[in-house]
């Protein structure tokens, strides 16, 4: 497993990370398309739980979709009534290989850089 890490910007309460598998799992003669994930204190224990759990699918399971994402976690402004929730701030994509191994891409900052330009 590839243990590079991107740094995450901003000062926050904490960090945490996020492991989501989107599946295409066998039911009863068809299929069911299923999401999981999971929260865990960094990105390396986020993919090395996504890749367990793909190396226990059953069989006929496809994998539609693998992402971790690093989040901080802020303080909420003193206007806001909502409570402390997550930030993504790094995203790291995965693809099944031909002999059934993720091949992790490298991370990616979620912000936005100073002075793109997005098309519309």
């Amino acid at each position: 497993m590839d243990d590079t890490h991107a740094p995450s910007s901003g000062a926050g309460i904490g960090s945490t990370a996020l492991g989501r598998l989107q599946l295409r799992v066998p039911d009863d003669g068809g299929f069911e398309d299923v999401v999981v994930e999971r929260r865990w204190p960094d990105m390396v224990a986020a993919r090395a739980w996504c890749e367990r759990t793909i190396a226990r699918a059953s069989a006929g399971t496809t994998v539609m979709e693998v992402q971790v994402f690093e989040e901080s976690w802020r303080h909420a402004k003193s206007w806001e009534t909502t409570r402390h929730r997550p930030v993504a701030e790094v995203l790291q994509l995965a693809v099944v290989a031909a002999d059934g191994t993720l091949r992790w891409t490298e991370p990616r900052s979620m912000t936005p850089r100073a002075g793109a330009r997005h098309l519309l």
